[in-house]
């Protein structure tokens, strides 16, 4: 019962420590994406008006088919084009999430103070931010796709059609906008966390992982599985597949590495050119000695 409460106390801490250090940076990440959904709303716009749809006839259901397939391919095209701006778009707050888990997490819980350089950051913006637009993309092409069937069934003119898609695509922005910011900036921390580990790990130090719940877990899920698994190696999966939090959009789950406890550690050893002092070693006597 009391590892239990202790346990319980300890997800509440890291949790509300993460979501409290992070609020400038899923700010940042939210206004990013609200931008970069704006900008894509305009283009899109273009992308339906300047579709060549004169050869469509509106008479059999046929042609309604390619007349959507028309407008997607203009909107794909659209989208595509814009795939560079919407990533250095998003990059300043997936960069502030990043340096705040930096500084907040990973080798900090050693003593080991450094930039955001310590880590691979640069690969991390890079590429995540090219996959994270990507699959915006891919959802609001969807998302356009049964629009365009929808109103086509209906026999709305163009002008409606984009009127009506340019409404949708408005209200659907915000909601997906902060969604996208709370799990981007959980992936960021899970990022730093298993990064900061993995230098540890270079150096010598036998390191493992943790599946911590969010406190506001409303039903047992994937995550459930991945808890109940207790610490397990860095490269090994937890049981849902996932290699840490987030595991769904919104997801209120936290990683937590830490040396493992039956494995003899090489305290001492340098990393990143810094002297790592254990978990629970008070600085103070290190400063004293």
């Amino acid at each position: 019962m009391l590892e239990e409460t202790l346990t319980l106390a300890l997800q509440k801490t890291l949790y509300y420590h993460r979501v409290s250090v992070l609020v400038p940076a899923t700010n940042q990440i939210e206004r990013d994406a609200l931008n970069v959904f704006r900008g894509q709303a305009y283009d899109i716009l273009l992308a339906i008006f300047a579709a060549d749809l004169g050869e469509a006839k509106r008479d059999e259901e046929d042609d309604d088919d390619r007349a959507i397939a028309i407008i997607l391919a203009a909107i794909t095209a659209a989208l595509a084009a814009r795939l560079s701006r919407d990533v250095i778009a998003l990059r300043p707050g997936l960069l502030s999430a990043l340096t705040t888990a930096v500084v907040h997490s990973g080798l900090s819980k050693y003593g080991i103070t450094g930039d955001i350089r310590s880590i691979a950051a640069e690969s991390y913006l890079r590429e995540h931010g090219a996959e994270l637009v990507k699959g915006l993309n891919t959802y609001t092409k969807e998302r356009m796709g049964k629009m365009l069937a929808d109103a086509f069934a209906r026999g709305d003119s163009i002008d409606t059609i984009a009127t009506r898609i340019m409404s949708s695509f408005d209200d659907m922005s915000i909601a997906r906008a902060r969604k996208i910011a709370v799990t981007e900036a959980s992936k960021a921390w899970s990022f730093a966390e298993m990064e900061s580990a993995g230098v540890m790990e270079k150096a010598g130090y036998k390191m493992v992982k943790e599946w911590l719940l969010g406190p506001l877990h409303p039903r047992y899920d994937p995550c459930d599985h991945n808890h109940e698994a207790g610490a397990i190696p860095l490269n090994q999966a937890f049981p849902a597949g996932d290699m840490a939090p987030p595991q769904h959009p919104n997801c209120g789950c936290s990683l937590i590495t830490y040396p493992d406890d039956a494995a003899v550690q090489p305290w001492g050893s340098t990393v990143a050119g810094r002297t790592p002092y254990p978990p629970g070693f008070d600085q103070g006597d290190r400063n004293a000695n």
